[in-house]
């Protein structure tokens, strides 16, 4: 596997040394509304820029700080300054690859929206945010940063802590809603657990039509149920030729695709590359935006114990506390 340009991860690594972040579910009283926290910081070798990518598949919020993100949005190229106190970004979902270029050092903290939650505490309906990135405080009208919340001289766990009763409680008890529609938590769940499943087989165990799954599917999602499902098998098999899946997954996974040419086809469609380009390639940041999707999959299979590391991960590379880098 080629892992590209050595560079330094604070917050974990592959047993190969390509940068993983430290990832875990929010508070028990947030998880109806958001169901993951990641963190990652590193720093490339001077003068090294990489051009790789980012997939998310729910609306995601992330804050940046450091050096420059350079990504191709619905809306073009697009350069994101992080600025003094950094820059917290809105992702809306994916329907591929996102290409995103790096250098320097970077510090990234991504909380990941369940599905149907976003337009209900405020932020842009799904739909019209698919592959576009916004900025939060000029969406709010923010006089503070939202940048400026996080305590950047504690440690990781801290800043987590912080947002949550910041910005996150304040903002749940602010929406007076109850959470995501029962058709969209279903939904989800079958996408991390059986992507093969078809619309018409999942509508019969909800007990509605196909055209109610289709209509609340893509309130929800901001993409069709169909599209939600192929997006899904994607992940999974980019996570399996990035090396951040579980091996013995492995043959679940590729037995979602009819052949060898399906699932080519179907590689390309989402990552614009073929299989053994994504496998043999140097993507570092794809593989870490894979893994944090991989580990919630794991997490709501309960085939990874809370604590238990991904056997992808380099035991030594895990940070002996939370405190982040000088």
């Amino acid at each position: 596997m080629n892992t590209g340009p050595r560079i330094t991860s604070q917050t974990g690594a592959t047993r190969s040394g390509s940068p993983l972040a430290l990832s875990r579910a929010p508070a028990e009283d947030l998880r109806p509304w958001f169901y993951w926290w990641s963190v990652s910081e590193g720093e490339l070798p001077p003068g090294v820029r990489v051009n790789c990518g980012r997939t998310v598949d729910h609306p995601c919020i992330t804050w940046i700080f450091h050096d420059a993100w350079t990504a191709g949005t619905a809306d073009g190229e697009q350069v994101w300054e992080p600025g003094e106190h950094g820059k917290a970004l809105y992702f809306g979902p994916q329907t591929r690859r996102m290409p995103l270029s790096i250098a320097g050092k970077y510090i990234a903290i991504a909380l990941h929206f369940n599905a149907g939650t976003a337009d209900l505490l405020g932020f842009p309906p799904a739909a019209e945010t698919v592959n576009r990135i916004i900025d939060l405080d000029l969406y709010f009208d923010r006089d503070v940063p939202l940048g400026k919340l996080v305590p950047l001289g504690n440690d990781y766990e801290t800043w987590l802590a912080v947002l949550e009763e910041q910005f996150l409680r304040p903002l749940v008890a602010k929406s007076g809603k109850a959470g995501p529609c029962q058709i969209a938590t279903d939904f989800e769940a079958a996408c991390l657990a059986e992507p093969d499943v078809s619309v018409e087989e999942f509508a019969a165990r909800q007990a509605v039509s196909k055209r109610t799954i289709e209509r609340s599917i893509k309130q929800s999602f901001g993409i069709t149920p169909k599209q939600a499902l192929r997006r899904a098998r994607a992940l999974d098999m980019g996570a399996a030729l990035l090396g951040v899946a579980r091996p013995e997954d492995q043959p679940e996974i590729e037995d979602r695709y009819f052949d060898q040419s399906h699932q080519i086809k179907e590689v390309r469609a989402f990552f614009d590359m073929l299989p053994t380009e994504l496998k043999n390639g140097t993507h570092p940041f794809l593989r870490l935006a894979l893994e944090v999707r991989q580990r919630r999959r794991l997490d709501a299979l309960n085939r990874l114990g809370p604590e238990e590391l991904g056997p992808w991960r380099d035991p030594d590379s895990e940070p002996r506390s939370r405190q982040p880098a000088e």
